[in-house]
């Protein structure tokens, strides 16, 4: 009997062993994990870089409010011990440790909160204490009148135009054109006793004569003009706007003599001055502000998250504001003119690895302090000003206490938000600026990124 045949498969008719397929598949796996892999790789470093991007916008907005109130620091005529502070004023309460303390690499620091709380600053990190009419506008008075002696408790008055014809008029308030009365009202709007405020007021005589200062062969005298001033309290709204006053203004007490005082750290005050011919300059609300970097150990016990921060004084209480996120560090350096050539500039020669001309790496090859790793003292209040060897604590209102101090240098070291495992940057583990000893956050490796940043002091430079 004949069989049919069936024609031979050709072989693209033919089907994949189940060998074949298992290779294949193998295959697809491993490079569809590669794949995977670079997307995840990729989108990791693209969140770490965000993270990064995000601190350093809010580390620009923190350094854009620090440099606004530090080059107005003393404006309302503070002296310059009394408008840039890097040690505690221990007769001010709303700060832990009592007792006097530095503000370089502190250690274990609380700041009471007008809230209830308080805040926490992150150990081996620098403060920095800013004073002066920074956040409402200077009133302007007339040479006579504004308050009897400014001693005591008193009502500060003054006019919406002051002056004469002979040196000018001061425009106080105009309500279209320059509503400063409304301003310093609005800014007060919240003071009470639980929240006292302060106020400046400058006198017109000159206590420190002839801080004069040379530039070439040419001596310009009074370039650093310090005027006699007093500070008070106020517990109670301003109400320029509608009677052209303070209001009452307690000059006595314990708080306004801390601000007198030449040097923070010396003695207990200085009770207010009598200001001669009741001659009252011009004056203002006064700010006392201070910058530090913050951890929350309640909502983050690891202290992953520290931030940059800013208690501005109400009292015995500070009103404390977050600036910017993941700000793990903050390093100042104070430019002291020890030279007095009217610069904060460098001491030695530049060499191969330290070739900036302005700022060293080297120890006390400069003029900044402490901006180097060792080798460098934090200096104290003292030196921020001429010496006067026949009146070292400068509590009389004489000699010539000329601002030396001219320049702060501010130094933020931010990082992302997350770590990234991946990341074996130079930086991983952590950076150390100038001479601080705080810890790097940890564990885990973090992208990081530093801004510095050099400020003058304009109410203490030069003036040419």
């Amino acid at each position: 009997m004949h069989r049919p045949t069936h024609p031979t498969q050709r072989p693209s008719e033919r089907g994949f062993t189940l060998v074949e397929m298992i290779v294949v598949s193998l295959l697809l796996l491993v490079a569809m994990l590669g794949l995977l892999a670079v997307f995840d790789a990729s989108a990791r470093i693209n969140k770490n870089e965000t993270d990064v991007a995000d601190a350093q916008g809010n580390v620009r907005y923190g350094i854009y409010q620090m440099t606004r109130f530090i080059r107005m620091a003393g404006t309302g005529g503070l002296y310059v011990t009394q408008a840039v502070l890097n040690h505690n004023d221990n007769g001010l309460p709303g700060m832990l440790p009592t007792g006097t303390f530095s503000y370089d690499n502190v250690g274990a620091v609380t700041l009471t909160d007008t809230a209830g709380g308080s805040a926490t600053v992150r150990p081996g990190t620098d403060m920095i204490e800013i004073r002066g009419v920074i956040q409402s506008p200077l009133v302007g008075f007339a040479e006579s009148g504004g308050c009897n002696g400014c001693q005591g408790t008193q009502s500060v008055t003054t006019a919406q135009v002051v002056g004469n014809a002979l040196i000018g008029f001061h425009q106080n308030d105009d309500s279209s054109n320059r509503p400063q009365f409304a301003a310093v009202d609005a800014y007060t709007a919240a003071a009470t006793s639980a929240r006292p405020m302060f106020v400046i007021v400058q006198g017109t005589s000159e206590i420190h004569p002839g801080c004069g200062a040379v530039r070439g062969t040419e001596l310009r005298l009074s370039s650093y003009p310090q005027f006699d001033y007093n500070v008070g309290v106020i517990t109670a709204p301003t109400n320029l706007t509608g009677s052209a006053t303070f209001g009452p203004v307690d000059f006595g007490g314990t708080v306004g003599p801390r601000f007198n005082v030449e040097l923070p750290s010396f003695g207990s005050g200085q009770p207010a001055g009598l200001i001669e011919n009741a001659g009252v300059r011009r004056a203002g609300v006064l700010d006392d502000i201070v910058f530090f970097v913050g951890t929350d150990p309640v909502n983050d016990p690891q202290g992953l998250h520290p931030y940059l921060g800013q208690a501005i004084r109400r009292g015995n209480a500070f009103e404390i504001t977050r600036l910017a996120e993941d700000v793990e560090d903050m390093q100042i350096a104070y430019g002291i003119d020890e030279n007095g050539d009217q610069a904060v500039s460098r001491l030695c020669p530049t060499s191969a690895g330290d070739e900036d001309p302005n700022v060293s790496i080297v120890a006390n090859c400069d003029e900044w302090r402490p901006n180097v790793g060792s080798g460098e003292t934090n200096p104290d209040d003292a030196e921020f000003q001429t010496q006067d060897p026949f009146n070292p604590g400068h509590d009389a209102l004489s000699g010539q206490h000329c601002p030396r101090l001219h320049g702060v240098m501010i130094s933020l070291l931010a990082k992302a938000r997350d770590p990234d495992p991946t990341f074996r940057g130079p930086a991983a583990k952590g950076y150390k600026l100038m001479n601080s000893t705080a810890a790097p956050v940890g564990p885990g490796s973090y992208r990081r990124r530093v801004q510095t940043l050099k400020i003058n002091l304009r109410n203490y430079a030069f003036q040419g």
